[in-house]
């Protein structure tokens, strides 16, 4: 009799308990070095991105700066020597009906006070033909509202609206007189003589730069003599440029450009994330002199007046050095350790920001402080530095 075998299945065994939360434990391990991984790399891509950012913003403003101050002085001078007996000029806002007296100089630095930013202001002409000042051909006090030059140049030197300013060089006869801004309403040429040009200065819509009573608004009769001589430049549109570092309430800063021109007080953001900008005077020992000796802040004392210059110091400033601090947009979590941070220079130890420049103990360079923000030091800087000589200042032998 044949016997049947029963045949069952091979059992199927899972896997249990233990061995699906040791999976788990290590599943949750790798997502958390994943994370941790990804979480790093992030981090270092914002710092990246972000001083990449401050480095752009940094090097604007300081190409900015640097393209102004190359023009600097350009159209202010007459026969060596500033086209005015005294470093002001007086000019007319017909906006707002105003007359004032402003520094009448190639670049001025405004010292930060209490270690703040410091404010940079140009003044150059932007007509071809600022270099060459004509003379006056008749005795000029503002009735008529003309002006007859000599300018063999013929009228296509100056064009209606042109700035021009009216300057009193030698001071030999009257003392130190501010030069004057003014504007050309109408052209017209001697037809006996077309050398002499008339310039009309009437005030118009065209031409707000020009008071209604111009005998009450000039310093003095302008006048023709060749022992008194003076002058009319074409400053074309006149650019007197102002650079300064606006900071809002969180101590993140913007390099800002006013037209100092116009009445009008309107800033224009040229850089994000400028925090703290410097400048400082090169200086000769004379006028006549070229070599730069010493570099000063725009302060009274020792070499100087430089925080207001007269015409003596006018002529030994040769050069500017700038110094722009570029910040970071994120505030990292922890301070940050770096030898950048705070400044070691010969001329001491300064804790509270970068370097501007390294310096000597004749010439110190200016202390950078950002300690306003309390988490300064939870950002990162760059600082951009320059030296621009002041060319059309330097042509000049006084």
């Amino acid at each position: 009799m044949t016997t049947k075998q029963t045949h069952r299945p091979h059992s199927q065994a899972g896997m249990s308990l233990i061995e699906v939360l040791v999976g788990l434990v290590i599943g949750l391990i790798g997502m958390l070095v994943i994370f941790q991984s990804y979480n790093a790399f992030e981090g270092q891509k914002r710092t990246t991105t972000v001083t990449n950012d401050a480095q752009e913003s940094g090097l604007l403003a300081l190409t900015a700066i640097e393209r102004e101050i190359r023009l600097a002085g350009y159209g202010m001078f007459y026969s060596n020597a500033l086209s005015c007996s005294s470093p002001s000029l007086k000019q007319y806002d017909g906006g707002a009906g105003t007359t004032t007296t402003v520094p009448y100089m190639p670049i001025s630095i405004t010292n930060g006070a209490s270690n703040a930013s410091d404010v940079i202001q140009i003044t150059y002409g932007t007509s071809a033909y600022s270099a060459t000042p004509s003379t006056i051909a008749q005795n000029f006090s503002g009735s008529p509202a003309e002006i007859k030059i000599d300018n063999s140049a013929r009228s296509s030197v100056f064009r209606i609206g042109d700035f021009i300013t009216v300057g009193y060089p030698s001071g030999a006869d009257g003392g130190a007189v501010p030069c004057v801004r003014l504007q050309v309403s109408s052209i017209s040429t001697d037809a006996a003589n077309p050398k002499y040009v008339n310039l009309g200065v009437a005030p118009g819509g065209s031409t707000p730069a020009n008071p209604a009573a111009l005998t009450g608004f000039l310093p003095r009769t302008f006048s023709n003599s060749l022992t008194d001589v003076s002058v009319v430049t074409n400053m074309g549109q006149f650019s007197r440029a102002q650079y300064s570092v606006v900071l809002n309430a969180v101590r993140n800063g913007r390099l800002v450009f006013r037209d100092m021109n116009t009445g009008a007080a309107t800033d224009v953001e040229i850089a994000d994330g400028i925090v703290n900008l410097q400048a400082q005077y090169g200086i000769s020992t004379a006028p006549n002199v070229q070599n730069i000796t010493q570099w000063v802040d725009a302060m009274n004392g020792g070499p100087g007046n430089f925080a207001n210059p007269g015409m003596t110091e006018i002529g030994r400033i040769k050069a500017v050095r700038v110094a722009v601090v570029a910040r970071s947009q994120l505030m990292e979590k922890s301070d940050i350790a770096s030898l950048d941070m705070t400044c070691i220079n010969t001329s001491g130890i300064n804790v509270n920001g970068p370097c501007a420049w390294r310096d000597t103990g004749a010439s110190p360079a200016p202390p950078i402080v950002l300690s306003g923000d309390a988490n300064w030091r939870r950002y990162r800087y760059r600082v951009y530095e320059t030296i621009i000589p002041l060319r059309n200042v330097m042509w000049q032998s006084f």
